[in-house]
């Protein structure tokens, strides 16, 4: 479960360029929760994504992942949080062109605190589960648009996290990829996950269970 209590988000506090990004967020995101996250650019979703997946901090208020308060921690704490808790898909793929599939999907068990044994193994059914196992071999900068974000996910799924947030997964997609992509987000959430999606497209928010609208930093 997802938890936030009262999150403000203050950029370059007690300066002139001061700028409240999240103003009193308090938002419950049940596990299994298919949720999309919609607002106008500079409405606060990037800084709301941030949050949550650990990359950014907040002035006051609580967030809890699973019952962990995510706040003033180590950022050896936050690495391990981001990496057991979190799985990131992010819109321009933020693989690594050289590495194969099988390769970029490795990374996130590489740098697990625990090294589980069979990593090989691991990323492979992984990538089996998006249909990419064929093409895991290949290096990533020879695949479609299509073809790396289903190996983007696949690395965000390797480690089993609980919670998996998706920045405009689709944005640079065509329709019938876009649509290919969105049927991996819902396999992945009949199977327990809890996926949240940032996403302009209201297309795609409304294939999810629940809508969440952002508005000048406050939920609308």
């Amino acid at each position: 479960m997802i938890q936030l209590k009262d999150v403000h988000k203050i950029y370059n506090p007690k300066k002139a360029n001061e700028f409240e990004a999240l103003k009193g967020v308090s938002l419950t995101i049940e596990d299994g929760e298919m949720v999309a996250v919609i607002g106008k650019t500079g409405a606060g979703k990037s800084t709301l994504l941030h949050i949550l997946a650990c990359i950014d901090s907040y002035e006051s208020g609580e967030y809890l992942i699973d019952g962990t308060l995510v706040k003033n921690l180590s950022e050896r704490r936050y690495a391990q949080i981001r990496n057991e808790n979190i799985g990131m898909v992010m819109q321009d793929f933020a693989l690594v062109d050289d590495f194969s599939a099988i390769e970029n999907v490795r990374l996130p068990l590489d740098f697990a605190k625990k090294k589980k044994p069979n990593r090989k193994a691991i990323a492979m059914k992984a990538l089996e589960s998006v249909g990419m196992d064929g093409m895991a071999k290949k290096p990533v900068n020879k695949l479609s648009g299509g073809q790396k974000q289903r190996v983007a996910i696949a690395r965000a799924i390797v480690n089993e996290p609980s919670v998996i947030l998706a920045d405009e997964p689709t944005a640079a997609l065509d329709t019938k990829t876009a649509a290919e992509i969105m049927a991996v987000f819902k396999e992945l959430n009949a199977q327990g996950k809890t996926i949240i999606i940032v996403t302009h497209d209201m297309g795609v928010a409304e294939q999810c269970d629940r809508i969440i609208e952002i508005s000048d930093g406050f939920i609308v």
